[in-house]
């Protein structure tokens, strides 16, 4: 009975011990005029602090609300605010000068009336996590690291994390001393960084590394600056669609390192001040002169699309070379085109959507062709292209060619093209800007067949050239000329498997390998900054397998109606789908 009595006071006597501790370090009822809280006080324990869930700790006359200092700063300690928790002060909301090894994790809000919400004037190793949902905020600098105590201890091996919402209406949200080295700043894709005046929302001394993927904005003007490095090798990485608003800069600096991964084929354009070394870390070039890089789609499918003309144009010439009385023959169809990305040549992303109207007429012993065309290339990352084609040309069939025992066709064309592009850019106040393009391209498609017996595929030859003239972009983006061309060798066969008199019903298909010959370089200016692309080699031969089924139903002698069906395979990472409604009517 003794020694149950024993324990059980031993229990209560930790309780009271526990109870009386927890008091100290834990903010767990409201208060409007909150006393400041030692920290460094070893009466009460630990220098641990947490504000519970919801609750309100303010007094709006207190400086150092939150002292973690004495002859020395607190080490070891975390500084926990639960979410919807909230401290507000005078200045210096939470103080801890001369600490060591020092978390502060805010999931509510610190707040500052006057200056620094967190001051870590001659802290190491402080470590600032402020989750979704959370703020600091204060009048003056939200976050502020300087030496300026008497043993000269520098502000080093700082941890800033962002998801939430840091700011200053009158000077920056983070401002570390140019003493303040190997600093860590991280802006998750949630987190927002800003101020409202004339000074950088950004402020880091040396040797250290910030990352955005969120937003870091200078909401007084983006002529001010966003960024800006007081001390040499400071790497910055723009991330994903993060938004930078304000100049990055470098002032005199050296050593620094500007990095970009906002995703293949991204345009983007930052200004600067001071000399970084570029990089694009998913493999785009990125142009100096500034810092800037434009996605190549436009440029680098030329080729492409050049032959997928040559193929369109050689399917409808095949249709109406097996017409038993060719008359006037037209056909309207419909694509959609999908290629993949491929990170190792750069091949971007993009969806083509295309719809139009072949036209054949007989004239005397050849045929008169006109062909109409739109569609949108849509690519993956912000850029669009619409586009409308006219050509016009000669058919001759292999029976009507009295010099060669061969099909043979000619069309010149142009491509009238509207661009419309979104890039990132520290410029304007939204991040991002909307450029447009106007041009065109002229095309000449050109080919023979010779048409074998049912057992033997056809096969042939076909050429296509195509020029885009120089243009310029609404804003920063310059192209010169480029001269593509295109020499295909194909095969295609077709077999019947319902042939009656008034309807037919048919599979075929078609083997094109091709070739790009001329030059593969574009030459290009960011900003008045010339460049030079050059395609890369994977992407000047294409080899398309096309499949296709079609049904043939006669109405009359004059009149015949044709649905088809095709589908197409590249080894560019492209595939498609293609439907037609052609006709034949006799007046």
């Amino acid at each position: 009975m003794k020694k149950i009595s024993f324990i059980f006071l031993l229990l209560i006597c930790s309780f009271i011990s526990f109870v009386g501790q927890s008091y100290a370090n834990v903010i767990s009822s409201n208060a409007t005029s909150q006393s400041q809280i030692d920290l460094t006080d070893s009466s009460t324990g630990d220098p641990d602090l947490t504000v519970k869930e919801g609750i309100t700790a303010i007094n709006d006359n207190q400086q150092n609300l939150i002292k973690g200092y004495d002859s020395d700063g607190i080490e070891d300690a975390n500084i926990i605010l639960e979410t919807g928790a909230k401290l507000q002060g005078l200045h210096n909301t939470i103080m801890i000068r001369q600490s060591d090894n020092v978390t502060i994790t805010n999931s509510g809000s610190i707040i500052s009336l006057g200056s620094k919400a967190i001051n870590m004037r001659s802290s190491q190793n402080t470590t600032i996590t402020n989750n979704v949902g959370a703020t600091i905020t204060s009048l003056n600098n939200a976050i502020s690291g300087e030496e300026k105590d008497s043993d000269n201890e520098a502000v080093s091996g700082t941890v800033i994390t962002n998801s939430g919402t840091i700011f200053s209406d009158t000077q920056r949200a983070i401002y570390l001393y140019s003493s303040a080295d190997t600093a860590t700043i991280t802006n998750n894709s949630s987190g927002v960084m800003y101020n409202s005046n004339t000074n950088e929302v950004v402020h880091v001394g040396s040797d250290s590394t910030i990352t955005n993927s969120g937003t870091i904005q200078n909401r007084n003007s983006p002529d001010n600056n966003s960024i800006v490095l007081q001390g040499n090798d400071n790497t910055i990485t723009l991330k994903d669609k993060g938004i930078l608003v304000g100049t990055i800069d470098a002032g005199s600096t050296t050593g620094n390192t500007l990095k970009f991964q906002h995703g293949m084929g991204q345009g983007y354009y930052y200004k600067t001040s001071g000399d970084f070394t570029l990089q694009d870390l998913d493999g785009n070039q990125v142009v100096k002169g500034s810092a800037g890089s434009v996605g190549q789609g436009a440029s680098e499918t030329l080729d492409e699309l050049l032959s997928y003309k040559s193929i369109n144009l050689r399917n409808f010439f095949s249709k109406y070379n097996k017409l038993d009385d060719q008359d006037v023959w037209g056909e309207t169809y419909v694509s959609n085109l999908k290629r993949d990305a491929h990170t190792s040549n750069l091949a971007l992303e993009y969806d083509l959507t295309n719809f139009g109207v072949n036209l054949i007429s007989k004239i005397d012993n050849a045929n008169f062709v006109i062909a109409f065309e739109g569609g949108r290339q849509d690519f993956v990352k912000d850029h669009k292209i619409d586009y409308q084609n006219i050509s016009a040309g000669i058919y001759l069939p292999q029976k009507n060619n009295p010099y060669f025992n061969l099909d043979l066709f000619i069309l010149g064309g142009i491509t009238l093209k509207d661009g419309e592009r979104t890039i990132l850019t520290n410029t304007t106040t939204s991040g991002k800007l909307t450029i447009d393009s106007d041009y065109e391209t002229y095309e000449i498609h050109t080919g023979i067949k010779k048409n074998n017996s049912s057992s033997i595929p056809d096969f042939g030859f076909a050429a296509s050239y195509s020029m885009t003239p120089s243009y310029d972009e609404s804003k920063y983006f310059s192209w010169t000329d480029r001269h593509v061309g295109n020499l295909s060798i194909f095969f295609e066969d077709d077999y019947n498997l319902i042939n009656n008199k008034d309807s037919k019903l048919f599979l075929g298909w078609t083997l094109d390998m091709r070739k790009m010959l001329g030059d593969k370089k574009q030459v290009y200016s960011i900003n008045g900054t010339s460049a030079t692309y050059e395609q890369h080699n994977n992407l000047t031969n294409e080899i398309s397998l096309i499949a296709n089924m079609g049904y043939e139903k006669k109405f009359s002698d004059k009149s015949k109606i044709l649905f088809s069906l095709d589908a197409k395979n590249t080894n560019r990472y492209t595939k498609s789908v293609g439907a037609n409604i052609s006709f034949k009517s006799k007046f």
